[in-house]
């Protein structure tokens, strides 16, 4: 089934020297060092993928990044990139022509992290259930709950901080929270294309609606596939180059489950929550209010910070602001911590 593209206007997503891998009997292959053409002195980072078992028969594709110095460090640094609905985990590995500014685990990376990223249950290489509508909210906190325990096993990480966007950052609040099995793994949090209760009433006119609840509930085995145009309006201020490298990847075949989350707001209570939270917010946004934001800083348990960038729009890490995301966010997650970035 394909999703017209007034149809996903309404969704919530965001376009929105070399050492071996970390240990793991889950590795499927490794890439060469990256190492950026127009900076021969900057860190070679090295590049992972692997599948990770987090529940009966439910394996997530993991991609993992990191430098020497941060695989060596002695109290390591890791950080969860938690992508948006409907959009893969490809979105952190960006490889934009020209332009490593965009690929967020490299950047995570050179700034001393374990960096990883993950596909959903039922979206990209991950494992498909054979109905995708079962990748319920719960689901998905749970697979990524799992996954933090993994990290903290098998990478010897006291707390693993997390990033997330859209969904991914619903689900960074919840694994932060006080009935969160994870709570005393998780570090600090930073949320970007946040919806906590409301959003603009463009974006209401086209989501919140009966027909498209219909159409989701509908799509046959709970899986819908997307095209290009879907994307459009909630990339509308991300760089050209961003977008159309975007064009070729976000397209693809998702569970309607993670998706369907979002029609009952919030996702998940912010009340309960207590890791320290950044949320970072673009006044272009067209899909969170500032109304939302204050609301949602206001509601969250735990210390709560946030981060305004001018112009910016629902898409921050494709957008010309994406500096003044990335700055913020690692600021935010080294505060009160030794730093060991990577000097050049």
């Amino acid at each position: 089934m394909k999703f017209s593209a007034l149809v996903l206007l309404a969704t919530l997503v965001t376009a929105t020297g070399c050492i071996g891998q970390a240990p793991s009997e889950e590795v499927d292959h490794a890439q060469a060092p990256l190492t950026g053409d127009k900076e021969p002195c900057t860190p070679a980072v090295h590049r992972s993928e692997r599948m990770v078992q987090v529940g009966d028969g439910v394996a997530l594709h993991l991609i993992e990044k990191h430098t020497p110095r941060s695989l060596g460090a002695q109290h390591r640094r890791a950080l969860l990139m938690l992508p948006p609905t409907l959009a893969t985990n490809a979105i952190y590995d960006a490889q934009v022509p020209g332009d490593p500014s965009f690929d967020a685990l490299g950047r995570a990376a050179r700034e001393g992290y374990l960096a990883f990223a993950p596909s959903y249950e039922g979206y990209g290489a991950s494992t498909h259930p054979p109905n995708g509508a079962t990748v319920t909210k719960e689901q998905c906190f749970a697979d990524v709950a799992a996954l933090i325990e993994w990290i903290h096993d098998t990478h010897h990480v006291e707390r693993v901080d997390v990033f997330g966007m859209s969904i991914g950052a619903s689900l960074a609040v919840a694994l932060g929270n006080t009935t969160s099995p994870v709570r005393k793994r998780v570090g600090r949090i930073v949320v970007a294309s946040n919806v906590y209760r409301s959003v603009t009433p463009f974006f209401a006119s086209v989501f919140f609606n009966p027909g498209l609840y219909a159409f989701l509930t509908s799509a046959p085995n709970g899986y819908v596939a997307t095209t290009p145009d879907a994307y459009g309006v909630l990339l509308s201020s991300s760089v050209p180059a961003a977008v159309t490298w975007l064009n070729s990847v976000l397209p693809g075949t998702y569970a309607t489950g993670p998706t369907l989350a979002g029609f009952e707001l919030p996702v998940f209570q912010a009340e309960p929550a207590r890791a320290p939270m950044l949320q970072v917010w673009g006044t272009a946004d067209p899909v969170t209010p500032p109304e939302d934001v204050a609301a949602f800083q206001a509601a969250y348990g735990g210390p709560a910070s946030l981060k305004v960038i001018e112009g910016g729009g629902h898409s921050l890490p494709f957008e010309p602001g994406r500096d003044e995301l990335w700055s913020a966010t690692f600021a935010f997650l080294g505060a009160g911590r030794s730093p060991i970035r990577e000097m050049e």
